[in-house]
């Protein structure tokens, strides 16, 4: 696939997919934009495939059941699509052993996906959970504090 393509399937999938209410509809989706032996890298021991990330949005949305994401910024070079994302939603589920604020979060990520044979095969993301926190309102969680002690 040329960049644009690849840049293309990027957007479509965090712009489109990513922000279908209907879970079983993106369950269906998923195979043609996640491959087989899809890989995350933010979390290696987790399951993989697109089972594995049906298991991460299912996990997003018990937490932010009206989330949003929003592609903000892309670039694209050979296998790699480089992303900046918005991430927009109310909190009305458990987060981090954190009881539901019900307030409205928006928090920025970046990520880096690596595409083979026209679908996602393994991808690498930030995202500002430390922001997110403070809008929330909440301390962080003291295993995240600790992650930030020196």
């Amino acid at each position: 696939m040329t960049c644009a393509q690849n840049s293309q399937l990027i957007r479509r999938f965090y712009g489109e997919i990513i922000n279908l209410a209907d879970l079983d509809a993106v369950e269906a989706e998923l195979p043609a934009f996640i491959a087989a032996d899809y890989v995350d890298h933010n979390s290696p021991e987790g399951p993989r495939g697109p089972s594995g990330y049906m298991a991460h949005l299912r996990a997003l949305r018990n937490t932010f059941p009206d989330f949003q994401c929003e592609v903000v910024d892309i670039i694209a070079e050979r296998d790699r699509v480089a992303s900046r994302v918005r991430g927009l939603g109310t909190h009305l589920g458990e987060l981090l052993g954190l009881k539901p604020t019900n307030k409205r979060v928006d928090v920025r990520g970046i990520n880096v996906d690596r595409i083979e044979n026209g679908r996602i095969a393994e991808h690498w993301g930030e995202a500002d959970t430390l922001g997110m926190l403070l809008a929330m309102g909440l301390a962080p969680p003291p295993a995240l504090a600790r992650c930030w002690v020196a």
